[in-house]
């Protein structure tokens, strides 16, 4: 059993809104103070055979999948725990490497957070294997099989099919870390909240009203390539990444289909004293990517701007981190579009957020 206490404090400044007549308005500061509690289980059934569970604090309505946050308001009423993941794994001893995976699990592919938010934990199965027989350069390939929402009454449930393959391969001094993926979300018309832009408002990606409800106006088929590159840069380790996304389905435009991201983190943050530095420039177009499922502190989708964090131990057990974020939309929301009003708050803003965050 282990776990973590995170206090928080984000303030978000010079925020706009964008008005019914296409003008700017400026919005107050919002200033909020937010609490994460988590538990980690994690049990050996046998030497082949594990199970993982977190419970941990989420929003009281919708529980959405992108945060772990409570904020410190609602007259002092209790805070929500929720069933963060619970999975199993088989790992045989007859093939090395080999990962079997099945429940709500941690999110092991590899990607940034233009793809993913960091705390969303997908539902079904995962496969996993990297050839061991090398040295230096171990391929690997993993599967994903999720359900993103069960209907009842229909055949075609809500899904997520991820395939991914790539290499680890250290040559000399450096780790260069490579992999393709390719992502399919099918039948999102069945899903519960996605579709009809009651999950974080849409996440900035386009919709039309069909038979009087909001749809998604596309589907999503998702090419990436990830690469990541670790060397020490003097004593400071040091990694380069950059992460490309495209959605090749059909008709989306060509304004709106590609999200990349680049950036590097400096140090590594493990014990008192240890500190660590990172930056990205992200540049997220309108239906690049699911926008409720990546970085809700960057906005989702047609979003572009930077983010600047730093991490400092000051004790074993307990840090100090800090973030700044800067970001604009892509392209300027139409005020004729259908989900303009869940959107018109998706300016120009600046967010602050500075943690503690004690562990047991």
């Amino acid at each position: 059993m282990s776990g973590d206490l995170r206090l928080r404090y984000e303030g978000i400044y010079n925020r706009e809104e964008r008005q019914d007549d296409g003008s700017i308005k400026d919005l107050p500061t919002r200033d909020r103070f937010r609490i994460r509690a988590r538990l980690f289980f994690d049990s050996n059934i046998s030497d082949e055979v594990s199970t993982h569970f977190m419970l941990c604090t989420n929003q009281d309505t919708n529980r959405e999948a992108t945060t772990t946050n409570q904020t410190f308001t609602d007259d002092f009423n209790d805070k929500g725990i929720y069933l963060h993941r619970a999975y199993a794994t088989y790992m045989p001893n007859w093939l090395k490497k080999l990962e079997l995976a099945g429940g709500k699990f941690k999110n092991t592919f590899l990607h940034t957070d233009i793809m993913w938010d960091p705390d969303v934990n997908p539902e079904g199965f995962y496969e996993y294997y990297q050839y061991p027989g090398w040295t230096n350069f171990k391929p690997f390939v993993q599967l994903g099989q999720m359900v993103v929402n069960e209907v009842k009454n229909e055949t075609d449930d809500a899904a997520l099919f991820i395939y991914q393959a790539g290499f680890d391969w250290n040559i000399g001094k450096v780790n260069w870390v490579l992999a393709g993926s390719y992502y399919d979300w099918a039948n999102l018309e069945n899903s519960k909240y996605l579709h009809a832009s009651n999950y974080k408002t849409g996440g900035g990606n386009s919709f039309i009203l069909e038979s009087g409800s909001l749809q998604y106006a596309y589907d999503y088929n998702l090419w990436e390539g990830l690469s990541r590159v670790s060397f020490q840069l003097g004593q400071i380790p040091t990694t380069l990444i950059f992460d490309y996304i495209v959605n090749t389905a059909d008709n989306v435009p060509s304004d709106q289909d590609t999200a990349y991201y680049l950036g590097f983190d400096l140090g590594k943050a493990k014990k008192k004293g240890d500190w660590s530095i990172g930056y990205k420039y992200a540049r997220i177009e309108r239906d690049a990517v699911i926008g409720s499922m990546n970085d809700q502190d960057f906005y989702g989708a047609n979003r572009k701007g930077h983010k600047v964090k730093f991490k400092y131990m000051v004790l074993d057990r307990l840090s100090f981190d800090a973030a700044y974020f800067y970001t604009d939309p892509v392209t300027d929301w139409d005020t004729s579009d259908v989900n303009f009003d869940n959107n018109k708050e998706r300016e120009h803003e600046d967010r602050i957020q500075t943690d503690l965050i004690f562990k047991f």
